[in-house]
């Protein structure tokens, strides 16, 4: 059964209904000459063309309904974890959201690989600046030893001066590796920002 509108059109008395859609009059529920009031059902009005659409659009609700009941349930578990992760999404049927969502974790794991060769970076900065400290501290200890001796004759001033500017060496390379650690801890932050980035993207293509 198809609800429409029409156009009721008095003539000399005459009761003249048109149908908005166009269909075929199955059955009529009014006999001539009977009053009838606004919003009463007058005949039962058959339009396959309707009923087909009507039909594509029930079907396609259909498959609407269970991306929207998949997507709720990828995003609840989100919640849990803080994290869509593609097991999450393995179950979806709606292969462009799908792809979507792999492309967007490949380019998150892209990202973390970055962070953890930058980690491992810094782990490996960290290790010489802790050894070049320890040289920079050996050598201010002999400078301390020598300065008195080269004072009193007892020393050859060239050995003093050689471990000062080893000193100085040192203390340069110590101050250019703190920088590298520095820069590094940026670009660190960058890449934290940009997976954050790009899982807020993930969760609003989603919502």
């Amino acid at each position: 059964m198809v609800h429409g509108q029409g156009v009721i059109t008095t003539k000399d008395n005459a009761q003249l209904i048109s149908l908005s859609k166009g269909g075929t009059i199955q059955d009529i529920y009014v006999a001539e000459g009977d009053t009838v009031k606004k919003g009463e059902l007058l005949a039962k009005v058959v339009n396959l063309d309707l009923q087909k659409e009507y039909q594509r659009y029930r079907t396609q609700k259909g498959y609407l309904d269970k991306d929207v009941n998949e997507i709720s349930f990828i995003l609840d578990k989100e919640n849990e974890s803080g994290l869509i992760t593609l097991d999450g999404t393995r179950s979806l049927s709606n292969k462009e959201v799908k792809a979507n969502i792999e492309l967007v974790h490949s380019q998150i794991r892209a990202k973390e690989l970055k962070k953890t060769s930058l980690d491992s970076e810094i782990s490996g900065l960290q290790e010489k600046l802790s050894s070049k400290e320890k040289e920079l501290a050996l050598l201010a200890e002999e400078i301390n030893i020598l300065s008195p001796l080269v004072k009193k004759g007892i020393s050859p001033y060239t050995n003093f001066l050689n471990k000062k500017q080893a000193y100085i060496k040192v203390k340069s390379e110590i101050n250019d590796i703190e920088s590298s650690i520095t820069l590094k801890k940026d670009d660190i932050e960058l890449v934290v920002n940009d997976i954050e980035a790009l899982n807020n993207e993930l969760r609003l293509s989603l919502s």
